[in-house]
């Protein structure tokens, strides 16, 4: 069964292969989708947290490490 709504976190973990481009239409279609906020893993381990507003830490989960 396909959700209809995003969770409020959505988060992605980054190979290789994906792009830039295709990363970002990824966090538009979360943010679209209600998502209140996407977490990008970088291959180095190094987080990324993105709002509406890109910032820079979440705000749903603020002691969360930036760096796993």
């Amino acid at each position: 069964m396909a959700l209809e709504r995003a969770p409020e976190i959505c988060v992605e973990v980054l190979s290789p292969s994906n792009s830039k481009p295709e990363m970002e239409e990824k966090r538009a279609l979360y943010f679209e989708a209600g998502a209140q906020e996407v977490w990008i893993c970088e291959l180095d381990g190094k987080m990324e947290f993105y709002t509406a507003d890109l910032s820079a830490a979440s705000r749903l989960c603020p002691m969360f490490p930036g760096q796993l």
